[in-house]
Order: structure tokens, then sequence, then C-alpha cells
């Protein structure tokens, strides 16, 4: 019997690459990372940054998420996101939403089981149920179809919930780097997100704008 454990890790794009460095960042700047059939954790945004108590039930989006969201994100998220606020209780809905998509996959996909799936905290660790079956080919199908669910479900709900703490954290230092880069000729302008700026900027920016523009940005 074939087991695969598929856990969702939305990873909030801006955290992770703030720290990573602009280079990274440019070149990583897609998408939230999706849930995916192998063993993961979700990486948890510091409770009360924003001011919000650790156990707060809603957190405002920040607005440059909002934009992206709404320009890009499935009906169902949009729907959930149409109020500017996300609710504990709305990331909860959102997992049981991806978790339903994947369950109805294996069902027409046949001879895969799923287990039980864990949410407790949308600010902690945060898995989906482990497959299991005699065929890889069964797995692999439901393991693509849990990326997609997860992805088109999930994913853009936890990082609106995770994203208020982190950009309050961050927002200052990413307004100094988009007035460093329109100072050198880039379309940013304060109060962008760093995947926004990686659009604004491109992949050609010469290595000695960005490093320059880092450097503003921890002043």
């Amino acid at each position: 019997m074939m087991q695969r454990t598929m856990v969702g890790a939305s990873v909030l794009v801006a955290a992770v690459l703030a720290a990573a460095g602009f280079a990274a960042w440019r070149a990583a700047a897609g998408s939230a990372e999706a849930g995916t059939p192998s063993q993961g954790a979700a990486a948890p945004a510091e409770p009360g940054a924003s001011g919000d108590a650790p156990n707060a039930a809603a957190r405002e989006v920040p607005a440059a998420l909002l934009e992206r969201l709404r320009a890009s994100a499935d009906a169902t998220v949009l729907a959930i996101l149409a109020d500017g606020v996300v609710t504990r209780d709305e990331v909860a809905g959102a997992f049981a939403a991806a978790d339903a998509c994947t369950r109805a996959a294996a069902a027409e996909v046949g001879g895969v089981t799923i287990g039980p799936a864990t949410f407790t905290d949308p600010d902690g660790a945060i898995g989906f149920g482990g497959a299991s079956s005699a065929s890889k080919e069964a797995l692999d199908r439901v393991g693509a179809a849990h990326l997609a669910c997860v992805e088109r479900l999930f994913s853009p709900v936890l990082e609106a919930w995770q994203a208020g703490p982190a950009y309050a954290a961050n927002q200052a230092g990413w307004d100094r780097m988009a007035e460093c880069l329109a100072a050198k000729g880039y379309p940013t302008r304060p109060g962008m997100d760093l995947r926004q700026m990686a659009e604004a900027v491109g992949t050609g920016a010469p290595a000695s704008d960005v490093a320059a523009c880092q450097a503003a940005a921890r002043q």
C-alpha cells in the first residue's frame, strides 16, 4: 500500500522573501506556495505584530494584497474577501472546501483513501489528510488535484489571514525600497508589497540598483 502525506502550507510570499533577499524574491514572486503532497508546515505569522491579539477572530486584509487577490482569485475566495476582512471561521471554511475538493477528486479517481485532516489554528500547522493507495498513478492524480484545490480555494484565504501582521512589520521598509527604486526610474510607489514591486521592476534590473535599494530599506 503506497502512502503520501498531503500537507497544506500557504507560505506568505512577502515574509519569506523579505528574509531571502531581493534577488530570490524577484525570482520566486509568482504565487504563494500551495500545499504539496509531502511533509511540511505552514509558516506562522508573528502573533500580535499588527496589534492583533494572538487569538483575534478577524483581520483586515492589507490593501496591496487585497488588490492583487481581487484581480486573480477564484469566485469563492472573492466572496470571502469582499468585505476586506478575513476571519478565523472563513479560513477554516476555506480549508474545509479544499479538503472536500480533494476528497471529491479521490472519489472520482477511485482506489485512494484520504485520512482525516487537521485544522486547529490558522497561525499554526495545518495538515490535510494523508492519501493511501495501491496505485502510484492514482496517488499522483489525486496529489495533482489536491494542489489545485488548495491553490484555488485555500491558499489565498490563508495568505490574506497571515498578511496583516507581516505587512505591518515590514511595510515601512518596503516603502523605503519602493521610493529608492522609483528614484532610479522604476514604476514603484509606497504602499506596494514585495510581489507588486517585483512585477514593477521586472527581471532585468541591474544588481547594483537592487542592492542599493535593499540597503535603503534596512535603514
